[in-house]
């Protein structure tokens, strides 16, 4: 199943994605693009990113999956090509449904307050990140929920965990797999491991998408909260 198209970019979305809260935040900031045009320019790209990313990440979470399903997890090639493209594009894209979310709501908090979160230059947009964001909106909105739910992102494990596979999967190389072949057993093995020793299975995707749907739904909601507090 699906959600109906969103505003942004005009897709279906997978039906765990935070649609209702996704939209009702951009049926509010949508509509300042002349009031806010600096800021808004960056919050569209940024918002559009957020469903982009988010529906990237299921679909190389679902082709990854049918393929260890089908091919297991030391597959010849093409079909180990196809596996790693999946799971490079699982995680890059993944983490960067949360980093385009952080930066939307800098461009939202800079609509409030542009002194403590400036956008409009390229130093400022260069230094936005999840942990910066978390630090600004604890600093200057304590009190609200989405400050402790962008405190409790970057401050858990998974976030750290999907972080360094990121950026070793994008600045560092391509990992092999361990193959632990059981002796007198034929061609049985145990599952194959990968990068920093994660299982490669039918559930090595699903089990972090849950973690990435829960975190997404949880900000984005919180963000609807917020802005419809807000005075823009």
């Amino acid at each position: 199943m699906s959600t109906p198209p969103v505003s942004t970019i005009h897709l279906e979305m997978p039906d765990d994605f935070a649609y209702a809260a996704y939209e009702a935040v951009h049926s509010r900031i949508g509509p300042l693009h002349e009031s806010h045009q600096p800021q808004w320019i960056e919050y569209a790209t940024a918002w559009s990113a957020v469903a982009n990313r988010f529906r990237s990440c299921a679909e190389h979470d679902e082709a990854f999956t049918r393929s260890i399903q089908t091919h297991g997890d030391a597959p010849l090639q093409p079909e180990r090509y196809y596996q790693e493209r999946d799971l490079f594009g699982f995680f890059v894209t993944g983490l960067s449904t949360i980093e385009a979310t952080c930066y939307g709501l800098v461009a939202i908090g800079s609509m409030l307050d542009d002194v403590y979160f400036p956008i409009k230059k390229p130093k400022n947009k260069k230094a936005i990140s999840p942990e910066r964001t978390a630090d600004r909106f604890r600093t200057t909105f304590p009190n609200e929920g989405i400050s402790r739910t962008l405190n409790e992102t970057i401050e858990s494990q998974e976030y750290d965990d999907w972080k360094e596979v990121r950026n070793i999967l994008a600045h560092r190389g391509s990992p092999g797999r361990i193959i632990d072949r059981t002796v007198g057993a034929g061609d049985a093995h145990g599952d194959a491991l990968w990068l920093n020793g994660i299982p490669l299975n039918a559930a090595t995707a699903p089990s972090r998408r849950e973690w990435l749907t829960n975190t997404i739904q949880t900000l984005l909601r919180e963000a609807d909260s917020f802005t419809k507090t807000k005075t823009f």
